[in-house]
């Protein structure tokens, strides 16, 4: 059977990406595989952890991997403060997560994480057992397997936004945008998901219409909230872009399922979705990305939904009248 080892090496070059240490151990708790972030996490080098000496933290990290009353615990010993999360999965293996503290809630990704390496070693496995030899079957779970690599490629992409922006390393360099260009280039990379949701976006700015951000911060912020505003809707709603209520904003609108008034305040944390089974694929940071980006250009972002009745996100940006329009 493909073991989670084979899985885990099929998406290192991704994993290597996450930016905090990932740690692989087989049921006899012996260290199997590890990303390059655990390597200045831990303070120590590929040879040590093939020698399976994990440092200054060895002895932690066994009673962790031991005590299965323990699933989570505070690391003593390293330049900052970390935390360690344990995830036993499926086949006894066991995911160990090291993070700093301030990231404890990239913890919760564990399960985004999990759900596409579940999914690539499920199709693997069946490909290695027979399903190669029938070419309609090889076809499909390779297209399967190709749409996971793209989402875990985007669950990375989108935790490294997230990690510049809380490391003050995401500034944004602004300047006057004609903002009806931006949303028909979104609209054009979104037209599949749209067209799968049978989703209709209209794009009702002015010509000249412009906001003053950085170009290519703003591109996330937009994308962000036509893709949200696309998954939450029901098949054949609508999805429309327009100006907002003062100058320097604009709002999007969806005719699709709402948010109830209680989870507004929520819904721009990290990893919150209102509804799981209207977010398949999702992975939670969309909307916490495009507040900490609107943050950051000194603006705000208002809310404004009724559940069965469609949400409205209007954008709020200053303005500079002394910079040249792009």
């Amino acid at each position: 059977m493909q073991d989670t080892k084979q899985t885990f090496e099929l998406i290192k070059n991704y994993i290597d990406q996450i930016p905090i240490g990932i740690l692989l151990f087989n049921p006899s708790l012996k260290l199997i595989s590890w990303n390059k972030h655990t390597l200045n996490t831990l303070e120590v080098s590929s040879e040590d952890l093939l020698k399976n000496n994990l440092g200054i933290l060895e002895n932690q990290i066994k009673e962790i991997l031991t005590n299965n009353e323990v699933l989570e615990c505070d690391l003593i010993g390293l330049l900052k403060p970390f935390k360690a999360k344990k995830i036993t999965l499926d086949d006894k293996n066991i995911i160990l997560l090291i993070m700093e503290s301030y990231q404890e809630a990239i913890g919760e990704m564990s399960h985004e994480l999990r759900r596409p390496i579940t999914n690539i070693k499920t199709l693997t496995e069946s490909l290695l057992l027979g399903a190669k030899n029938e070419p309609e079957i090889l076809q499909k779970f390779l297209e399967n397997i190709n749409n996971e690599i793209d989402r875990l490629t985007k669950l990375v992409n989108n935790l490294l936004s997230v990690s510049k922006i809380r490391s003050g390393k995401l500034r944004p360099t602004k300047q006057k945008i004609k903002l009806k260009s931006k949303v028909n280039d979104a609209i054009k990379l979104l037209s599949s998901l749209a067209e799968k949701n049978k989703i209709i976006i209209s794009n009702n700015l002015p010509d000249e219409y412009v906001i003053f951000a950085d170009p290519e911060q703003i591109d996330h912020v937009i994308q962000n909230l036509l893709e949200n505003a696309i998954k939450y809707s029901n098949e054949g709603s609508s999805v429309s872009v327009k100006t907002g209520p003062t100058s320097g904003s604009f709002q999007v609108d969806d005719t699709g399922i709402g948010i109830p008034l209680q989870e507004i305040p929520k819904i721009f944390d990290r990893f919150y979705r209102v509804d799981r089974t209207k977010a398949k694929g999702s992975s939670g940071l969309g909307l916490s990305i495009v507040k900490n980006i609107v943050d950051i250009h000194g603006g705000r972002i208002e809310v404004k939904s009724k559940p069965g009745s469609g949400s409205s996100f209007i954008v709020y940006l200053p303005v500079d009248d002394n910079t040249h329009t792009n």
